[in-house]
């Protein structure tokens, strides 16, 4: 099973009638530069996914956070609040959303959220 989303199955759920029902996106600092990575809960899945490369090979981050709200309100044509955290605040918890907050590169259950739940409490 895919470890996220893909641009093209998300354009192709939202064709097929779909439709996102939150996004969060999580801010991480590598060396100087930030690099932002969408969660989305689309309607055809429980859980808050990650935005995936081609192949499902890797987070699909992005460095220019203009260019990622542009994809996700013109592309995606989501109209929805979007929330904006930095990696490891306390707040995501509540979005038992994955994250990689020990900064090991593995995936791991932001505290107080069992790992791999994925919906909003």
């Amino acid at each position: 099973m895919a470890k996220g989303l893909q641009e093209g199955e998300i354009r192709q759920e939202l064709q097929s009638g779909g439709h996102l029902r939150n996004i969060l996106i999580v801010t991480k600092t590598n060396g100087d530069e930030p690099e932002h990575l969408a969660y989305v809960r689309p309607s055809w899945r429980r859980e808050f996914l990650p935005l995936r490369t081609w192949g499902d090979k890797q987070d699909r981050t992005y460095k220019d956070l203009d260019r990622l709200l542009t994809l996700l309100r013109d592309d995606f044509g989501y109209r929805g609040f979007i929330g904006l955290y930095v990696d490891g605040d306390p707040d995501l918890a509540r979005y038992r959303v994955l994250s990689d907050s020990e900064g090991t590169g593995e995936k791991t259950a932001l505290p107080g959220s069992p790992a791999g739940s994925g919906e909003i409490s």
